[in-house]
């Protein structure tokens, strides 16, 4: 009698497990109705000059959300990729400087004034590789200018675009990137705007900056916008609508959960330049990614990985001290980070 009554708990407790697992879902409120459809330009082949960056401020209205309060978190998100190292950024700055250079010779006055100016501009770029980053903003007006941005990620996040001329790490097709928001900034009554760029004025073309994914779309420019007059700066509304397509701009809501994210270092093996991270992790992860510090500079390491075995490499390290530490994250915006270990490369 026993037995059945263990095996009736057992069975009990797994319908409820799963029950309660379909049970809570996170609402995905995009322009298309499956977010897996925004698989254009931001993988490979044409890139439909969708940059994201300085310049190129990505917009999309959504619609309101009456059923707001049957969630506890609320997310904005992006789809990005085809993002270029900082070796590529050097690489096509220093091309551009030897090209305008060879023009100085022939030129004068006002022409090789700007030829300078130019030049001198190209430099200021290099320096500005070092650290860029993206920003999201929620609005239900389309004027994002007054305390509505928040911090998406870092360019080194970002998977990369392959190169023809060398063999590099990381490149992977594009992700989605997230930043919580309060729930209450999500509108039931009006429209939801949602804008995505970058504040680095190296991000002025598609040759340096990541590209945002896109979807086929039939709203006929109504609902997705382009603004390029923003210098960096949170758009104060929309300028140019865009037809065809649809920038991968989406709200997520998730309901009350109670999954658990959990993640360690098991073992951290060094050799030569390069460190391998074996991870325990527990939950239902959809990413866990690493975050690495020399002296106070962070060190890009990746996207990280989406599935196991768990374990993520990180080469080309410079000799020096380092701290290590993982986060991990699932589907529900649940986060869990290991504690902080430091090592030294010799």
């Amino acid at each position: 009698m026993r037995k059945y009554l263990l095996f009736f708990f057992i069975l009990a407790s797994n319908i409820y497990h799963l029950s309660s697992s379909f049970a809570a879902q996170p609402l995905y409120i995009a322009e298309l109705p499956n977010i897996h459809e925004y698989d254009l330009f931001a993988n490979n082949g044409w890139d439909g000059n969708w940059y994201a960056g300085y310049d190129h401020a990505w917009i999309q209205k959504l619609r309101a959300v009456p059923e707001r309060d049957d969630y506890k978190k609320a997310f904005i998100g992006v789809k990005l990729g085809r993002a270029k190292t900082k070796k590529q950024i050097d690489k096509k700055l220093s091309q551009q400087i030897n090209d305008a250079e060879k023009k100085l010779a022939p030129a004068g006055g006002d022409e090789k004034k700007n030829l300078l100016a130019g030049i001198e501009n190209l430099k200021k770029k290099k320096e500005l590789s070092n650290s860029i980053k993206f920003y999201m903003a929620l609005s239900d007006d389309s004027d994002f200018s007054d305390d509505k941005k928040y911090f998406l990620a870092e360019n080194s996040e970002i998977p990369l675009e392959g190169d023809w001329e060398e063999a590099i790490n990381n490149i992977g097709c594009s992700r989605w990137f997230w930043a919580e928001v309060p729930v209450d900034k999500i509108s039931k009554e009006r429209e939801n705007y949602i804008a995505v760029w970058s504040d680095n004025p190296l991000l002025d073309s598609a040759v340096f900056a990541p590209v945002i994914a896109a979807g086929w779309s039939d709203s006929d420019g109504k609902d997705s916008f382009l603004v390029t007059e923003t210098a960096g700066k949170p758009p104060e509304g929309i300028e140019k609508s865009i037809s065809f397509f649809a920038p991968a701009l989406c709200v997520k809501l998730v309901p009350e959960n109670n999954f658990k994210v959990s993640v360690s270092i098991k073992e951290l093996k060094i050799e030569k330049k390069t460190i391998r991270i074996l991870i325990n992790a527990e939950g239902e992860i959809t990413r866990i990614h690493a975050k690495l510090f020399r002296e106070k500079d962070e060190i890009p390491a990746g996207y990280g990985i989406t599935e196991p075995p768990h374990a993520i490499t990180v080469r080309d390290l410079e000799k020096g001290e380092y701290r290590l530490r993982l986060v991990a994250e699932d589907r529900f915006g649940n986060r869990g980070e290991s504690g902080t270990k430091t090592f030294t490369v010799e």
